[in-house]
């Protein structure tokens, strides 16, 4: 198994197939709201001012909204930007989805239940000694270290995607209520000389 790779993703918004908020936008609008300035948004994310005003006018244009609007200051003739309802739906919208995302991709129990990942931890290593399959799960007969021999019950996709047969080298992960297996994996990456590393 190679270490160290780990899945990264991007979230954006669509509307009507298009891409309509991405990270940086998201930036722009939180920004918006809590300076209530448009110049000092753009300022903090270091961007002209030019370039966030078209990418406001770009949002209010794919959806037929305005996403914030301006107001006047008292006597001093000061006055600011803020996010309109849409503007705050989106936002919201688009932290929400992210913080969604973000938690599944560090959620090791999660990825555990897709069979993505086990951790490493409470590991021995084995040998399939037998496996018994139906349609829905395999009895998995897994021989440790003598005289140590474990079963286990996994289903029979997890069985299939990890090829698993008599004579597989596997790691048992043993966890309080439920014994787990992950077929063992060497894999090498080339450079471009063809050589492995």
């Amino acid at each position: 198994m190679f270490l160290g790779v780990v899945p990264k993703t991007k979230v954006w918004l669509e509307f009507d197939g298009e891409s309509l908020l991405g990270k940086g936008g998201a930036e722009l609008l939180e920004n918006i709201d809590r300076t209530g300035s448009l110049a000092q948004a753009a300022r903090n994310l270091n961007i002209s001012y030019r370039y966030a005003w078209g990418y406001l006018k770009k949002i209010e244009k794919r959806i037929g909204r305005p996403v914030v609007e301006t107001f006047k200051g008292g006597m001093d003739g000061g006055g600011g930007m803020k996010l309109t309802p849409v503007g705050k739906y989106l936002l919201r919208r688009y932290n929400r989805f992210e913080s969604f995302i973000g938690h599944a991709l560090e959620n090791s129990e999660l990825w555990e239940a897709c069979g993505f990942s086990i951790p490493d931890k409470n590991r021995l290593n084995g040998e399939i000694v037998k496996v018994e399959m139906d349609d829905a799960t395999a009895l998995v007969q897994i021989e440790l270290k003598k005289p140590f021999t474990l079963k286990s019950i996994i289903t029979t996709n997890s069985t299939e995607d990890l090829e698993i047969e008599k004579g597989s080298r596997v790691e048992v992960f043993i966890k309080s209520t439920e014994v787990m297996v992950d077929k063992q994996e060497q894999v090498t990456f080339n450079d471009e000389g063809g050589n492995q590393s």
